[in-house]
């Protein structure tokens, strides 16, 4: 059985109080701007490709599937507020480029770029959490944003670890601690 698997149910339950066709198209820039969640997605699959440690490997693959989910919230958002149909572009029509993606081979410079790149998405959620006056809209981009704020976390803690050259089990500690962060939102 693979890493993915598909449910039914949002992690987050989105309502909408209104149509706002202009806040949805700022939201593509989360859907696959530069900062996206695409540009995430498709950078932890190929940093997860490029990791032998299984403990590393894991925590990115984690979060890869985790950001597969937000994409999926993002397009009922987007829908629910009266978006365009979705073309792999962000707010100002510029079509997503595979050169948002850091490709880097390299463990700590992995780590580095992909807890920079949790902090812009967090970052671009406030931002637009500020965009609206609908509290549905406010809570999706809100849970949205802590949950970029979780995933630094635990790189920063991956990345310290792997600095420091830790064992098997700090990294276990990691993991265990992405799934209890999952359980809060069962």
């Amino acid at each position: 059985m693979g890493l993915y698997t598909y449910r039914k149910r949002y992690f987050y339950p989105i309502h909408v109080e209104r149509p706002d066709p202009k806040l949805a198209r700022k939201l593509l820039d989360h859907y696959s701007g530069k900062d996206g969640e695409l540009t995430q997605v498709v950078q932890y699959l190929n940093h997860q490709a490029n990791i032998d440690n299984r403990f590393l490997r894991e925590v990115i693959g984690l979060i890869a599937a985790e950001e597969l989910a937000h994409l999926e919230t993002l397009t009922t958002l987007i829908h629910k507020l009266g978006g365009e149909p979705f073309q792999y572009k962000d707010s100002k029509k510029k079509a997503w480029d595979i050169r948002y993606v850091e490709q880097s081979t390299e463990l700590a410079e992995i780590f580095k770029t992909d807890i920079e790149l949790e902090i812009r998405s967090r970052l671009l959620y406030e931002k637009n959490m500020t965009l609206t006056e609908d509290n549905g809209v406010k809570q999706v981009l809100g849970f949205l944003a802590r949950r970029e704020g979780i995933h630094q976390s635990l790189l920063n803690r991956s990345r310290k670890i792997l600095i420091e050259g830790k064992t098997k089990e700090n990294l276990n500690d990691i993991i265990h601690d992405y799934r209890l962060s999952l359980q809060i939102l069962d």
